[in-house]
């Protein structure tokens, strides 16, 4: 004997197979918006992420795979990260970390190619700040040029601590005194990141 749904009319197999239908189909929507909205993320936020590994010390092939590693593990758990732009920060840069002692920064050129065809004069212009920037921190105790790496990125020292689990007044510290060092190093820099 097949049972009927009164309120709707059908049999409850039938009845059954449409609520799953209509689960399955919010399923694809919900994971195809999720796609999205994390391929959006990933377009956006991939060449910072990059960015700031190398400033870190990172050579650019190794910040690229760190990177690639951190976006895929955010986008396991896409639905559970809250602040997705530090998180791949903080996952990379701990992976970055846990690396350095067998990885050595790369030591950027004096001089930087001229612009081609393939490149912006903006574009150029970011490039060689990059590079100045880059060439500043490449001397500072691995501690300071993680926290302007995050400064850099455009954290601030609360943030920052908050993300690394120290205290903002050790934060600030540290920043202080990077910028004091890049500031005896090179007096003609007017401001520091």
């Amino acid at each position: 004997m097949v049972e009927d749904d009164s309120e709707s009319g059908m049999t409850a197999p039938r009845a059954s197979r449409l609520r799953s239908d209509v689960a399955s189909e919010d399923a694809v929507r919900n994971k195809t918006a999720r796609d999205v909205e994390f391929g959006l993320f990933y377009t956006a936020d991939m060449p910072r992420l990059v960015s700031f590994l190398v400033v870190q010390g990172a050579r650019p092939a190794v910040a690229a795979e760190l990177a690639q590693d951190a976006m895929t593990e955010a986008y396991r758990q896409w639905d559970r990260i809250d602040a997705p732009r530090a998180w791949v920060r903080t996952v990379a840069s701990r992976a970055w970390w846990r690396r350095a002692g067998d990885d050595r920064a790369e030591v950027p050129y004096d001089e930087l190619p001229e612009p081609g065809t393939l490149l912006s004069e903006r574009e150029s212009a970011e490039i060689e700040t990059r590079h100045t920037f880059l060439a500043m921190v490449r001397d500072l105790p691995q501690n300071q040029r993680q926290i302007m790496a995050w400064t850099y990125d455009g954290y601030r020292p609360t943030e920052i601590a908050a993300l690394l689990g120290k205290e903002p007044a050790t934060v600030r510290s540290a920043l202080r005194e990077a910028r004091a060092a890049l500031r005896k190093r090179y007096p003609r820099t007017q401001e520091t990141p």
